[in-house]
């Protein structure tokens, strides 16, 4: 009986822990796939809405933080603004850094003026 207590409540702890660092998809577009000093090439999910020319979005960097030891925990932290180029026939486009540096693999999510790049 003390042995299955524990094997649920470790589950159960598990599967919070799991919920709580997945983020919420439908703020991500898509990602950086190639940096080339300020271009870059962006390939949105096939679930977003297609990109508009001349808009703005923002890169955002998830970085891992907490003790490896235990589940792992995500920070997201914004780190350049880009504007997209005039073509946007593909589901990747072309865009010009304006602010902040770029990597590849980070998160491109809508710009918001709040969101300052660090």
């Amino acid at each position: 009986m003390k042995r299955q207590l524990i094997i649920i409540m470790s589950s159960a702890i598990s599967v919070l822990l799991a919920a709580c660092t997945t983020l919420p998809r439908d703020q991500r577009l898509g990602s950086v796939t190639e940096v080339s000093d300020h271009q870059l090439q962006l390939c949105f999910d096939s679930q977003t809405a297609a990109p508009t020319a001349g808009q703005q979005v923002q890169l955002v960097r998830r970085q891992q933080i907490g003790n490896p030891k235990f589940a792992p925990t995500f920070r997201e932290r914004p780190v350049g603004t880009a504007q997209i180029g005039a073509d946007v026939s593909g589901r990747c486009v072309a865009a010009t850094l304006i602010q902040g540096k770029a990597r590849r693999f980070d998160e491109v999510h809508p710009a918001l003026s709040m969101r300052e790049p660090r």
